[in-house]
């Protein structure tokens, strides 16, 4: 092996601030730096770097296409091939207005963020052209525009005409309950590297109130099946169980570290899960076999074999790796 330190290129969407250090790719810096792995960031796709590989952490819903070929350039490459995480392309129990459903339903963006990434991605001029196309044709701007203006309704005809608008989804909103509270689960991995991270709130929307662990678990097939099928090499997924199955709310590529960072209660799970993350990415490097991390099925703890859903095929993990 070389004695030339590793270099790993993180590659960002142009409008990212440089120095950003809000999100958890700054933490697994750290600890790949502290392993002697060397870092260096891009900012658009404009400027190559020379490095062992690049890990695109393009904060964007699409990515597009010049990213992955730039990517390409690299002989290991990390997530360069997750190229869509709109909720329509993934989430379960989306409704549309002719549909009939009594129960809770929640009102968010389509886009991560609320398509807040793809607003200052755009230039100036071509923000300034859509407000004027939108006071032209009367078109109202969106109404979600962040995680703060999701919104919940007692059934899907309680849901005003104007949300069922291009950019939002409604989704059923099914809850797993902990006594009186909410949980959400949070399944965060990075190649053969699986975590569950699990919050707990009494509100519905939970963002941010009572960390209740994070650690190494086997994941059920149909997150593995859609982790596979959306390229994920590392992000996340959020998900209830309900009736012994997943139940998927959204999906992340480029994770915050919340308001808790350098705090207990960020939990020192977290912060394992980030170095090991490191661990692998920087044991990959030395050894880049395929060209992307290895993404390893979860494995029942006495069988050996890929855990069976009741509700969707037993074959969903080999269909999605045929």
């Amino acid at each position: 092996m070389s004695d030339r330190p590793r270099r790993l290129a993180i590659l960002h969407s142009r409008s990212t601030p440089r120095g950003a250090r809000h999100h958890m790719i700054s933490q697994i810096e750290i600890h790949l730096n502290a392993l002697g792995v060397e870092t260096v960031h891009l900012y658009g796709t404009r400027h190559y770097e020379p490095a062992d590989a690049i890990f695109v952490h393009v904060d964007l819903s699409v990515v597009p296409d010049q990213v992955r070929r730039f990517a390409a350039r690299y002989p290991m490459q990390i997530n360069a091939g997750a190229r869509d995480i709109r909720k329509t392309s993934f989430a379960d129990g989306l409704l549309d207005s002719w549909n009939t459903y009594d129960a809770p339903v929640i009102v968010k963006s389509d886009l991560n963020y609320g398509g807040v990434p793809e607003f200052f991605e755009r230039g100036l001029l071509d923000r300034l052209a859509r407000k004027i196309g939108r006071v032209l044709t009367g078109k109202p701007a969106p109404k979600i525009a962040s995680k703060s203006d999701y919104r919940v309704f007692s059934t899907l005809a309680a849901v005003p005409p104007e949300l069922f608008g291009e950019g939002n989804v409604v989704q059923k909103l099914l809850l797993e309950k902990d006594g009186d509270k909410n949980l959400l689960r949070e399944y965060i991995f990075l190649g053969r590297l699986h975590y569950e991270n699990i919050e707990r709130s009494s509100s519905e929307i939970i963002t941010e109130d009572e960390h209740v662990s994070c650690e190494p678990f086997v994941p059920h097939p149909r997150l593995l099946n859609l982790r596979h099928r959306m390229k994920l090499d590392y992000g996340k997924i959020d998900y209830v169980m309900i009736d012994g199955e997943p139940f998927i709310f959204d999906a992340n590529k480029t994770m915050g570290l919340g308001s808790k960072a350098g705090t207990e209660a960020f939990g020192d799970g977290v912060d394992r899960m980030l170095k090991a993350f490191a661990e692998e990415i920087a044991s990959s490097m030395e050894a880049p076999a395929s060209g992307r991390l290895t993404l390893n099925p979860g494995r029942h703890a006495s069988t050996g074999k890929p855990e069976a859903s009741t509700q969707y095929p037993e074959d969903d993990w080999q269909t999605a790796t045929r």
